[in-house]
């Protein structure tokens, strides 16, 4: 078992990104991203992936430099250009930017074009959720996932998340790809060699299958719910990158199979301003009641409690606070060795 402390994850995480090209602010804000969606316990998606987005840059469909700017906008919209900077950067500056319009408008939509993978959804749908909004992110991402009648990989997992505050400062929130099963059990069942549910993948001829060597050359991931999981992935792809000038469906490449390729990705970010629609003690008294009725409800044999959206989430989040500490999994302290490795900088893992 590895460990390290918070503080000196930030410290590596931002002296890393400085030392190949970033910005000490960028890379402050991306090192906050990923270390913040660590402490959620959502260690797929922090700072795990570091090493890989540094390498990205080093193999130019990255840029290290670059600044994201605003090409189009109105009193409650913007559309972003990202540049080809690390997806948190451009993510980070459209959601704030949303925040702001919304205070003046209610609500406001921004989207973003020419980005890469931002990480986890539910980060920036949070942005919103401090601010005293809610918050909806979303992301596009390269076709993965075999629409209903259909035998090929067709359109992204497509990160959606949404948030709302509460009085208690945590937000109910959730945070999901719209696959049925994320593709790392997939291959977690290969290096187990275990047989899958049917539920999980269909073949090459679009027949579920419990083959899970077959993926990824000769199946794809089914969608969440079947039609439904598609109609939302449709949503996705389309406030991401239809509406953004982002590539669409098959212009998306792999963020990390291709590091040398843009990944071409789209976001799309909403805030709404609960405070011009209602008094803001207003909207905690209904907030509280729908929990309570939620948490209090009847539960199902065996079961100890009923969990509201993001509340595990927010759980460990108190837990890594106030231990100032992470407890890595084995692929998180491996790639961050080999970008210390790679980089001459200390690492103290304990």
């Amino acid at each position: 078992m590895n460990k390290i402390k918070l503080s000196t994850l930030k410290s590596f995480c931002e002296e890393a990104l400085v030392k190949s090209g970033v910005s000490k602010q960028n890379a402050q804000m991306v090192a906050d991203t990923l270390i913040t969606t660590d402490t959620f316990g959502v260690m797929t998606h922090g700072t795990k992936n570091l090493n890989q987005y540094i390498q990205k840059m080093n193999a130019g469909g990255l840029d290290a430099k670059a600044e994201p700017v605003v090409e189009v906008q109105g009193p409650a919209f913007a559309i972003i250009n990202g540049n080809k900077a690390i997806g948190m950067v451009s993510a980070c500056k459209a959601m704030k930017l949303a925040i702001e319009k919304a205070k003046q408008t209610g609500i406001a939509y921004v989207g973003v074009k020419n980005s890469c993978h931002f990480g986890a959804a539910g980060y920036y749908a949070n942005l919103a959720a401090k601010e005293g909004m809610i918050g909806l992110a979303m992301s596009n991402a390269d076709p993965v996932i075999a629409v209903p009648g259909g035998r090929s990989k067709a359109i992204g997992t497509n990160p959606f998340s949404f948030a709302a505050p509460t009085a208690d400062g945590k937000s109910v929130f959730l945070d999901i790809a719209l696959s049925n099963v994320a593709a790392l059990k997939v291959i977690m069942a290969q290096e187990k060699n275990q047989a899958i549910p049917d539920t999980w993948l269909v073949d090459e001829e679009g027949i579920p299958t419990n083959d899970a060597f077959k993926f990824p050359k000769n199946a794809s991931l089914q969608p969440m719910g079947a039609h439904k999981g598609y109609g939302l992935a449709v949503l996705v792809e389309l406030l991401s990158s239809v509406m953004t000038g982002a590539g669409i469906l098959s212009q998306v490449t792999s963020w990390n199979l291709d590091l040398s390729s843009t990944n071409n990705a789209g976001h799309a970010f909403i805030a709404i301003d609960i405070s011009q629609m209602m008094p803001k003690d207003v909207f905690n008294s209904r907030m509280t009641q729908m929990i309570d009725e939620l948490k209090n409800g009847p539960k199902a044999k065996g079961a100890e409690k009923i969990l509201l959206p993001g509340e595990m989430e927010w759980a460990k989040r108190e837990q890594a606070l106030e231990s100032g500490e992470l407890v890595l999994t084995d692929a998180m302290a491996a790639s961050l060795q080999q970008l210390a490795a790679s980089t001459g900088l200390a690492l103290e893992l304990y």
